[in-house]
């Protein structure tokens, strides 16, 4: 693809992240503080200055946030973007609307225009990704095969928890044990690229309800939605006090250096 294209692509995209969350599975960590701005890595930076990265460093200008609990604590750290050279919007919701209807309320707002394509990203996934790569494999899916959606996947998945197999002999006897296996399956990380069309069927929606639940089985049907696969060891989910820990022992700017 030739770059002027790329980079004109770019410059119409607007990357909407996903940061209202109450991080109630974080807690203590989160009672005083939202987890989109926890210290992460042994840089100790805000968890949201990772997650964003990735799109800055591809040239995204236009960033939303989808805000809800300390969303002022948010918008105080970030301003307008202007530190990072980009521009901010902030579209708060006062009560709980899901991803899908966040991203509707910041639709209503005209934070998010209807025709142009956008990428969806949480701020708790840290993940490493070709950016460019990624949206080039989009454009070309969209263009050759009238696909209208690009979700990042990885390639296997680690079980956090040993796996059991046993046959029934009156008793359930075990006839096999693997030790957090790796799953060859592909698993979702949480970042979208979608174009204006799967737009209109998230305006049709009315909160609260899921993107997960609610628009990508939509799209499914469709044959609208395509996989990018990244290798699981890029893809870093913040869910668990162990999951915490593990990203504090990291050097997030070594991890990112790669995107």
């Amino acid at each position: 693809m030739a770059s002027k294209e790329l980079d004109k692509y770019i410059s119409n995209l607007v990357c909407v992240g996903i940061v209202g969350g109450e991080g109630k599975r974080l807690r203590p960590f989160t009672n005083h503080k939202p987890k989109a701005l926890l210290p992460v890595g042994i840089e100790r930076k805000p968890m949201l200055e990772y997650t964003m990265l990735p799109w800055i460093k591809t040239g995204i200008k236009k960033f939303v946030m989808c805000t809800g609990h300390m969303s002022k604590e948010i918008e105080e750290h970030f301003g307008d973007g202007s530190k990072f050279d980009i521009h901010i919007d902030y579209s708060m919701e006062e009560n709980r609307l899901e991803t899908g209807g966040a991203i509707k309320n910041a639709m209503d707002k005209k934070m998010i225009s209807k025709d142009k394509p956008i990428v969806i990203f949480y701020a708790d996934d840290f993940v490493r990704l070709n950016t460019k790569d990624f949206i080039e494999t989009h454009i070309r899916g969209v263009k050759e095969h009238g696909l209208k959606a690009t979700l990042v996947a990885t390639t296997h998945f680690r079980v956090d928890y040993g796996l059991i197999e046993t046959s029934n002999i009156g008793i359930k006897k075990v006839t096999k044990f693997e030790e957090k296996p790796l799953i060859k399956k592909s698993t979702n990380t949480g970042i979208y690229l979608i174009e204006p069309e799967v737009l209109e069927l998230i305006d049709k929606r009315k909160p609260p309800f899921k993107f997960e639940r609610v628009i990508i089985p939509k799209l499914i049907d469709s044959g609208w939605l395509m996989v990018y696969e990244i290798d699981w060891e890029d893809w870093i989910p913040i869910n668990t006090d162990k999951d915490y820990d593990k990203i504090l022992q990291m050097k997030l700017d070594d991890f990112y250096s790669q995107v």
